[in-house]
């Protein structure tokens, strides 16, 4: 990567800034042609497709750690309880 920095790097500031405007220019063009190309391939989405995305996508479900649910402290405070009586 250094190499291509130091030939970036090398150019005029002209150069520099026509390169990086053309880049620029570039991904904004593809961004706003990609919908059009897509409907123009008939590659748009069906609603089939949509709700199958929506089946992949994983399900995360939380789990308490032991000793920092209710029950956990009301448990350790019962067995506290009972080994100061003992």
């Amino acid at each position: 990567m250094s190499v291509i920095w130091r030939w970036f790097t090398g150019l005029s500031k002209t150069s520099r800034l026509a390169l990086g405007g053309g880049l620029i220019a570039y991904g904004l063009v593809g961004e706003y042609m990609t919908d059009k190309v897509g409907d123009a391939f008939g590659l748009t989405p069906t609603e089939q497709d949509k709700q199958d995305l929506k089946a992949m996508i994983p399900k995360i479900s939380t789990v308490d750690k032991p000793g920092h649910s209710p029950q956990d402290k009301e448990i350790e405070a019962q067995l506290a309880e009972l080994k100061k009586s003992r």
